[in-house]
């Protein structure tokens, strides 16, 4: 490719990236899951072509694009894998796209090296706005032996609000409590990264409780620059920390935050003991925190994190776990019944006084069960200060106001919670 990728990497300020001004919204084939993201498709992608295919999937609906040696693009729009060309890219090609979004010639030797690459690509469009993605660049089995998988994750150039992700004015309240651990679950592409930025924005947004939000991500996914650049309303302020560019790992940012005087610390994920010790930490000592971890149930979740605690530890963490939950989610995001959009499908349980004594109650190890039975009401769905909802009655629900197919409804148990009757 022509050129070096520094534009694209946001250091030529306001000037647009060129390929994008040809970019345009494509019908897409629903049937032979087919888009043409191209009119022509040359022999060889340039890197103007590559930033027009990139712009053109986005701007079609596509949510993340998959990039693989030897494979055709795949956007996935609303949920669905489409081929975005007609011909696979070349090992050549993928290699030259990588070097193009990572910004350096050393892409490619660090994915040969056996390194796993998370950053952010920026392109700068016609109106002047910034169009951001969060970049996965890792190695797979190729022709030869060695190939690169790059996946794109379009984000919204328009940080998202509570109306946007469709939390209402009861949840808000669930999730936003004065300290405490507020726990964002589900699996990639699930949105959770996209919910925290929500309520990051109704935090900054608030003007009667200005508050100092420490933001650690990997990378970060969005720059809060919409709702920071207005003059007027609150005094709150944010300071953003990427992993790997500005602080070493989500430990380190976190034990840095609490240096610096914050309300509330977002930690990008809870993965490792180091990371959950020092959001506990934070937490107990009177910080607000808000992370996200991988899991498909609200018990799987406690279990996860759970798991990560030494045996010698385990009790002794799992009190401190507990005792700082306020609030844990469980998030999925199903396709919509006209195939237009995407419905999120959650499971909650607000951490209470009398959730808390239960758990203590019993031995960690019943935990995961004891979650279980509270999140479907089983027990404890007298607690004056509960609030829960299980996936199954949450999906039910959604099939019967017509919101989410019933193929939908039988994947996430939604059948059962209503007797099967459809």
């Amino acid at each position: 490719m022509a050129e070096s990728g520094t534009l694209a990497r946001g250091t030529a300020g306001r000037r647009m990236s060129p390929g994008v001004e040809k970019s345009k919204s494509v019908e897409f084939d629903r049937e032979l899951l087919r888009i043409a993201l191209l009119d022509n498709e040359p022999q060889r992608l340039t890197t103007e072509e590559f930033r027009e295919l990139l712009m053109t999937a986005v701007m079609s609906g596509a949510s993340d694009i998959t990039l693989q040696s030897d494979q055709q693009p795949r956007p996935e729009i609303n949920g669905v894998l489409y081929r975005g060309m007609q011909r696979p890219l070349s090992p050549t090609e993928v290699n030259q796209i990588l070097v193009e979004v990572y910004g350096g010639a050393n892409g490619p030797t660090q994915i040969n090296g056996g390194n796993v690459l998370d950053f952010s690509y920026e392109l700068n469009l016609p109106t002047g706005e910034k169009q951001r993605f969060r970049v996965n660049a890792t190695g797979i089995y190729g022709r030869d032996g060695s190939g690169v998988e790059l996946t794109l994750r379009a984000l919204p150039r328009r940080t998202p609000d509570l109306a946007m992700v469709r939390v209402d004015r009861d949840m808000v309240d669930a999730m936003a409590p004065r300290e405490g651990i507020v726990v964002i679950s589900g699996a990639t592409g699930s949105g959770k990264s996209t919910t925290m930025a929500a309520m990051t924005r109704y935090h900054l947004e608030e003007s009667v409780h200005p508050v100092k939000i420490v933001d650690i991500q990997a990378p970060i996914e969005y720059t809060f620059r919409d709702v920071m650049s207005r003059v007027e309303g609150s005094s709150s302020t944010i300071g953003q920390s990427e992993v790997g560019r500005h602080v070493h790992s989500f430990a380190e940012g976190v034990h840095s935050a609490l240096r610096r005087k914050p309300h509330i610390i977002n930690v990008g994920e809870a993965r490792d003991f180091e990371t959950i010790s020092a959001s506990l930490e934070a937490s107990l000592t009177g910080h607000l925190v808000y992370t996200t971890t991988h899991a498909g149930q609200c018990a799987t979740a406690i279990r996860r994190l759970l798991s990560t605690f030494p045996g010698n530890e385990r009790e002794a963490r799992a009190y401190d776990l507990v005792t700082a939950l306020r609030f844990l989610m469980v998030q999925h995001l199903v396709p919509s019944a006209d195939g237009k959009g995407r419905v999120p499908i959650r499971e909650y349980l607000r951490f209470t006084d009398r959730v808390r004594a239960h758990l203590l109650s019993i031995p960690t190890t019943d935990w995961s069960g004891a979650v279980t039975e509270m999140v479907e009401g089983r027990i404890l769905a007298d607690d004056p200060d509960g609030m829960r909802a299980s996936l199954s009655e949450v999906c039910a629900r959604k099939f019967i106001d017509g919101e989410i197919s019933k193929e939908w409804a039988f994947r996430l148990g939604g059948l059962a919670a209503i007797g099967g009757k459809f």
